[in-house]
Formats: C-alpha cells, structure tokens, sequence
C-alpha cells in the first residue's frame, strides 16, 4: 500500500496545482474581459458624444493615451506571467523530483 501511495501522492499533487493553476488563468481571463466590455462601452459612450472637430480631437488624444497605457499593461501582465509560469514549472519539477527520489531503489 505504501508503493501505492509513493506513486499517487505526486499525481495528487499535480492534480492540484494544476487545478489551482487553471483556476487562476480563468479567473485572469474572466476579469480581463470584463474590463474590455467595461472600456468598450465607455470609449462608444465617448465616441457617441463627438459632436465638434475639438471634441474629435480630445477623443483622439483620449485614446492615443489608452493605447499607450494598453501598451504598458501588455508589458507588465506579460512580465508577471512569465514570473508565475516560471514559478509553476519549479513547483512541477520539484513535485517530479520528490516523485523519483521516493522510487529509486534502497540499498
């Protein structure tokens, strides 16, 4: 029994982190489209109150700046990205090592 649960404990653990992994990817997910849906509606709110060349021009700068800002929340979600896949994968291989070492047979 104990064979057994040397081969199932790192499965389980697997299980689990990559459950709370996809948990957080779709939590991500869920939230960046509803701030989408959240600019969306307000830039047409905007768009729909153009009614003048000055106002044409504030919405333009208006949104020059949204892309700069889109630009560098691009960049910074991308850098923490890498940072939390990176620590995933050394909690994957440390469950992988911990797995061997409980399989490599005793002298």
């Amino acid at each position: 029994m104990n064979d057994f649960n040397a081969f199932a404990d790192p499965i389980k653990k697997l299980i689990e982190l990559n459950k709370a992994q996809f948990e957080k990817i779709a939590a991500s997910q869920q939230e960046a489209a509803k701030n989408y849906v959240e600019l969306t509606e307000a830039r047409i709110k905007a768009a729909s109150g153009i009614k003048d060349p000055e106002a044409l021009n504030v919405f333009a700068k208006e949104q020059v700046q949204l892309a700069q800002t889109g630009y560098e929340k691009i960049v910074a979600d991308s850098k923490s990205l890498f940072e939390y896949t990176k620590a995933y994968n050394e909690q994957v291989l440390s469950i992988v090592k911990e797995s061997a070492s409980s399989f490599t047979p005793k002298s």
